[in-house]
């Protein structure tokens, strides 16, 4: 009794005349895609099915005492189960030593998907042994003496779906022992020795049924594994090659929706799911495998916890769905690359009138402005025409004024060569005068300088003779006078010795003057006569002899 409800595969529109020969067409290459993937399905027939993984957990016992001498119960029942499932070839067994609760409700379904969640199991079983006592029929004289002993065992056996916690099968087995029904703790359970007495005998048949119940009640489930890692377009699984899993094998995604389903008395029932996306396996490793989703998981919803499974049914209608969404979106994309192309069109042609328009002003603008270049033109031309016969009359005027002007500065300019030539004249006649004078001058004063240094020049020989003489008269004098005497003549000399010193000084300094005034004259006499100060007459310096 799953509870899990599948969203289904709607396809539901306002359809036109032309929409329903659409709808025709895409369901008929549904149903070409959809034949064409059944010669996979059938030859995916032939290959053994995905096992399916099975988590037991441990038997309670309604009775402890009815199981004093059997060893260990709890744990074995479900072990010696779990072995002939998975002897059958189509399950993966785990044991998992934990309980769940007796009760049915919330805790037992949470309990449920903990322990298949963690055991990485699709399915989980739990049972209860409700009776394993003895009886014994009545013998002689409605005694026990001489009478057959019996003993049954009688589980309460039932399977939940591990994805949901929801309960998938409940149902009670019986079996009866007769004879020697003691077992003892001394044969462990699930052992061949077990199996050899009577209750071991009945709990083999026990054990028959109950496999053969499950197998069964999961024949038509689909194999599903949880996902366990997400990672973009990748996910991973916690089946492998162990369970007959390999490369290329495709299963159904599914996602589970946020809100669960809630019973009319406030019991959470389970939770809706729907086929997401399908997986096609790339890596299968013995105990998970890993593939690639058509899309990001995150945008289809697929997160860890959720489960993939082995539905042809489902996979046809996901990929039937699939196939419609993507030329659904195909025929979108292409009405609205036509409506885009509809759009450019107008918008060319818009664009075209819009230009057509333009060049048609700019060839008015052209043309009107031509026609005002024109205009301007003549005007321009008009008035050049006015502006040239006016310069050509005012220009005679000046040509004739011009003329004048011309022949009144020759007049001027040869006057004034006339006095310019006259004043050079002028000044070549002044400058030759005055240098004659100044050169007169100079040579009276050169002469004069002579003169002055010939008698200085005998001056200073008739002060040396004198020198000479006195100084001879003061040797003289010096030899025959006494000493204090010519102390006194020796100081007169030196005076003598300046006098000369001085005048030869004066003399050279009268020289030097004199060729300076001689320079200066010289110079003069080359300055033009306007640049010349009237009134200032050489003169020479007076050497003093």
């Amino acid at each position: 009794m799953p509870i899990i409800v599948r969203k289904g595969f709607s396809f539901a529109s306002q359809l036109s005349a032309c929409g329903f020969a659409a709808l025709c067409i895409v369901a008929a290459l549904c149903a070409a895609s959809i034949a064409a993937a059944e010669p996979q399905a059938i030859q995916a027939q032939g290959t053994p099915a995905a096992k399916k993984k099975i988590a037991l957990v441990q038997f309670d016992v309604a009775n402890t005492q009815h199981v004093d001498d059997i060893s260990n119960i709890y744990d074995g029942l479900p072990l010696a189960l779990a072995s002939r499932l998975e002897a059958s070839g189509e399950f993966l067994t785990v044991y998992a030593g934990r309980s769940i609760p007796a009760e049915a409700g919330t805790p037992q379904r949470e309990a449920v998907m903990q322990i298949a969640g963690e055991a990485g199991a699709q399915f989980l079983i739990s049972g209860m042994v409700v009776n394993a006592g003895t009886s014994r029929e009545k013998g002689y004289l409605g005694t026990s003496i001489g009478g057959t002993a019996k003993r049954h065992i009688e589980v309460e056996l039932a399977v939940y779906d591990g994805l949901t916690g929801a309960r998938l099968l409940l149902r009670r087995l019986d079996e009866q022992a007769q004879g020697d029904v003691r077992v003892g703790n001394d044969k462990p359970f699930g052992s061949s020795i077990f199996f050899e007495t009577e209750l071991g005998q009945a709990t083999n048949r026990l054990l028959d049924v109950a496999v053969k119940d499950i197998r069964a009640a999961l024949e038509n489930a689909p194999f599903s594994a949880h996902i366990i890692r997400v990672e973009g377009k990748k996910v991973f699984l916690d089946a492998g090659s162990d369970s007959r899993l390999k490369p290329g094998d495709q299963l159904v995604v599914y996602a589970r929706d946020a809100t669960p389903v809630v019973g009319l008395k406030g019991a959470v029932l389970g939770a809706t799911v729907r086929a997401a996306d399908t997986v096609t396996l790339t890596q299968v490793q013995p105990q998970f495998s890993s593939g690639e989703l058509s899309d990001d998981a995150a945008k289809l919803g697929i997160k860890v916890g959720n489960f993939a499974s082995i539905d042809p049914a489902e996979q046809r209608i996901l990929i039937a769905k699939q196939w419609a969404d993507r030329q659904a979106k195909e025929e979108a994309e292409r009405v609205k690359a036509e409506q885009a192309a509809q759009a450019e069109a107008a918008r060319v042609k818009a664009e075209q009138a819009a230009q057509a328009e333009a060049a048609r002003i700019k060839a008015e603008k052209k043309a009107a402005a031509q026609a005002k270049a024109q205009a301007a033109a003549e005007a321009k031309a008009a008035k050049l025409k006015a502006a040239q016969k006016a310069r050509a009359s005012r220009l005679s005027a000046a040509q004739e004024a011009r003329a004048r002007e011309i022949a009144q500065a020759a007049r001027a300019a040869d006057r004034a060569r006339r006095e310019a030539a006259k004043a050079e004249a002028a000044r070549i006649k002044a400058e030759k005068k005055a240098q004659d004078k100044a050169e007169a001058k100079a040579e009276a004063a050169r002469a004069k300088a002579e003169k002055e240094a010939q008698a200085d020049a005998n001056a200073q020989v008739a002060a040396e003779a004198a020198v000479t003489e006195t100084k001879a008269v003061t040797e003289t004098k010096a030899a025959a006078a006494p000493k204090p005497a010519k102390e006194k003549a020796t100081q007169k000399s030196p005076a003598k010795m300046e006098v000369r010193a001085v005048a030869i000084e004066d003399w050279e300094r009268a020289a030097a003057a004199a060729e300076a005034e001689a320079a200066k004259a010289a110079a003069a006499s080359s300055v033009p006569p306007e640049q010349k100060k009237p009134g200032v007459p050489l003169k020479l310096k007076q050497i003093k002899p």
